[in-house]
């Protein structure tokens, strides 16, 4: 299997599409913990067993060549809300998601990270669950939108919020209006964000992996570095993975500079 030539000193998007690396998913069972293994056998559909399993070989591919350890030697901890970090390597931050057809994995380069991917798919954005969890900012938006574009848009909103949450160490148990944002242009601007990150900085952005695939990451650092994009091939190997950058932003706490301007855009809606 080939290394896989990342840097270790700076965040990096990791992504796999399922269907890419179907033929080296046997291998990944032997990398499995017995809580995993389980996990995947009570999948009943296939291509959600497949989705799982893509998702633990981008992972521990990852986590293992970075940690210079054997991928079924990686052993994780939760936190009380069940994000996961690596056990013995504080340093290496991590978060994971997947969705139907494919997986991603943000490094945060020692920042606690949260990131989210979701397909973009007619029927999947719900009106009343906008109208229910979205900020009224974003719903005005929303509603904005060209209907050719509101389903692209809705899960702009949604991988934002999930990634910020899941960087914050939260994820869901905090309810999503938590964080806000507008979009504009490529500009993402926060409107309102989650108790515990109020006193923190931290950064944002999103990328279109693939045509029907939209991911956002989240770091809690004030370095506004982004991440690099790798793709990972069923060798085991990485190619750099082309992206569109859908927009990126920053919030800084209160007092420093930026949150009049904030303010101000809240209160326009």
């Amino acid at each position: 299997m080939k290394n896989l030539q990342l840097p270790g000193n700076e965040p990096l998007l990791v992504w796999v599409r399922s269907a890419d690396v179907a033929a080296a998913l046997p291998l990944v069972d032997g990398w499995l913990a017995a809580g995993e293994r389980e996990r995947a056998r009570r999948f009943v559909f296939d291509g959600d067993r497949a989705d799982f399993l893509a998702s633990r070989f981008l992972l521990r591919r990852v986590l293992a060549e970075l940690g210079g350890v054997d991928p079924a030697r990686l052993a994780f901890a939760t936190n009380r809300w069940g994000k996961p970090a690596l056990r013995g390597r504080p340093d290496l931050t991590f978060n994971l998601s997947h969705c139907r057809g494919g997986a991603v994995l943000l490094v945060g380069a020692g920042a606690p990270a949260g990131v989210d991917i979701e397909r973009v798919q007619c029927g999947r954005a719900d009106p009343l669950v906008a109208q229910r969890l979205f900020h009224r900012a974003e719903q005005v938006q929303l509603l904005a939108s060209p209907r050719s574009g509101y389903e692209r848009l809705f899960m702009r909103f949604w991988t934002l919020k999930e990634a910020v949450l899941k960087a914050e160490g939260s994820g869901l148990a905090l309810p999503l209006d938590a964080f806000a944002a507008l979009l504009d242009d490529e500009a993402i601007v926060p409107l309102t964000v989650p108790a515990a990150l109020a006193g923190r900085p931290f950064v944002f952005g999103q990328a279109e992996l693939a045509p029907d695939l939209v991911c956002a990451w989240a770091r809690v650092t004030d370095d506004l570095q982004l991440p690099t994009t790798w793709q990972l091939q069923a060798d085991g190997g990485v190619q750099p993975a082309p992206q569109v950058r859908l927009g990126t932003g920053s919030y800084r706490p209160r007092g420093r500079a930026g949150s009049s301007a904030r303010r101000a855009l809240a209160e326009q809606w």
